[in-house]
């Protein structure tokens, strides 16, 4: 009888691994489907002060903002990047797209970008945050948001830091929650919360605008990078065909 349920046990726990496993398989099945959907693009984002004026602050209406920094991905500067512990189906379709370590690693700003930006009065407007990179952006359900903050300090922690949520249906969709901490507060109550929600237009530059913080955000469309290596290997196969050709050419002169 002990030896029965013994065996009831161990078969049980066997079926259960077996469903995991299954399950697991299935999402990774089902990761290259959700990556011929994905649409890269290269983002460029500045974060700037603003000089503050009381006189417009009942003109702008944001929703406060309650960040949840579990489920996030955070840029690196050598090709390595974090991934949340939810959201299953999304790092595994990242982890497909993602073999080369170019997805959310943190690129040099390009020359029109920097064009764009000095257009910022640099004593009124001083820059908070300032990034560039690519990434592959999902429907909604499979999209992580990309957390950030500036190096800038005040009250020992840092100036600003938030969310950029971006997911693709018809349009693309962009979410940007803010914590902003002024310069000169006195204490952390002093934290200014926002959430603010745009359909966006690719290559456009899109401005939010707060009476204390701005933000400058360009999204512009950027190959596949498994199209670039399928272009790189036909291209390698067609050097290597022309070089077997020339070699038997002279082979026979």
């Amino acid at each position: 009888m002990h030896t029965h349920k013994i065996n009831n046990r161990l078969i049980s726990a066997l079926l259960i691994i077996s469903s995991l496993l299954l399950s697991h398989v299935a999402l990774a099945q089902e990761a290259p489907a959700n990556v011929k959907k994905a649409r890269w693009y290269q983002i460029n984002i500045t974060f700037f002060q603003q000089q503050h004026d009381r006189k417009l602050d009942e003109s702008f209406n944001f929703e406060g903002a309650h960040m949840t920094m579990a489920d996030s991905l955070s840029l690196h500067k050598d090709g390595n990047y974090s991934l949340a512990n939810s959201g299953f189906n999304a790092p595994l379709a990242l982890h497909h797209e993602n073999l080369n370590g170019l997805s959310f690693t943190e690129q040099d700003i390009d020359e029109s970008w920097i064009e764009i930006q000095s257009k910022l009065d640099p004593v009124k407007q001083p820059i908070l945050f300032n990034a560039q990179w690519v990434q592959p952006v999902y429907e909604e359900k499979y999209s992580l948001p990309l957390y950030f903050e500036s190096s800038l300090n005040s009250q020992n922690q840092s100036q600003l830091k938030g969310l950029l949520h971006l997911h693709v249906s018809r349009y693309l969709h962009s979410k940007i929650e803010l914590q902003y901490l002024p310069k000169d507060a006195n204490s952390h109550s002093e934290i200014i919360s926002l959430t603010q929600k745009r359909r966006m237009r690719s290559k456009e530059v899109h401005y939010l605008d707060h009476p204390l913080v701005g933000a400058l955000i360009r999204i512009l469309p950027y190959e596949h990078p498994l199209t670039t290596q399928e272009k790189q290997l036909e291209q390698q196969q067609l050097e290597k065909k022309k070089e077997a050709q020339e070699s038997a050419l002279n082979a026979r002169i």
